[in-house]
């Protein structure tokens, strides 16, 4: 006798395969999601020191804007010093506007310019000299033995370090040996002449005595 088994509905129901299918879809769908662990406090407080202590440096040391371009800030209120120039260095420079009359080789032309190279002026009293480069110098003037009739430029627009390197270059340069002339100098003959045009050779020798 066979046994018959009772199935009822409403005990065991068969899923919607529908359903089953939509669920499973919806399950793919959705994002996983990974754990968030909160930010150390410790890190959050270091961060915030570095931050702050950026901004007072920049905000203290970044310096200004001045004519010049960035100045720094000195450390502790202290002024750092320009640094020193090397006269030669700097005289070569500024003879660079000299080079068309006086020539690269410091020889000038010959009957219109006169030479640097050996020249009692460039050679002899320092105090002339500057006065002849901050007035200029017009006229006849005798210079080796030959005859000069040119007219030497004003250059009292140059500053009294600039006259001064100059100077001393072009009196160690071309085979001359000569002291240097000081920044002082130039600018005590500067006060010394102010308001007085250019030289000629007689004014200038009176001067010079």
């Amino acid at each position: 006798m066979s046994q018959v088994t009772n199935q009822n509905p409403e005990q065991d129901p068969q899923p919607d395969p529908v359903f089953t299918l939509h669920m499973a879809a919806m399950r793919e769908m959705q994002e996983p999601r990974d754990g968030i662990a909160p930010t150390p406090v410790s890190y959050i407080i270091m961060c915030l020191l570095f931050v702050l202590g950026g901004g007072w440096y920049l905000g203290y040391y970044g310096g200004e804007w001045t004519a010049n371009g960035l100045s720094e800030r000195p450390i502790a209120g202290i002024p750092p010093a320009p640094p020193p120039q090397d006269p030669m260095v700097l005289g070569k420079e500024v003879f660079g506007a000299c080079l068309q009359c006086h020539q690269e080789s410091g020889l000038g032309v010959a009957g219109t310019y006169p030479p640097l190279a050996g020249s009692e002026y460039v050679l002899g009293d320092k105090r002339r000299l500057v006065a002849i480069l901050l007035k200029g110098l017009n006229g006849e003037f005798v210079v080796k033995g030959n005859t000069y009739n040119s007219q030497m430029p004003a250059w009292e627009i140059r500053e009294d370090e600039e006259i001064a390197a100059v100077l001393t270059y072009i009196r160690n340069s071309w085979g001359n040996k000569a002291d240097a002339v000081s920044k002082d100098l130039v600018t005590a003959v500067r006060k010394e002449t102010a308001g007085r045009g250019e030289w000629r050779a007689a004014t200038l020798a009176e001067f010079a005595k």
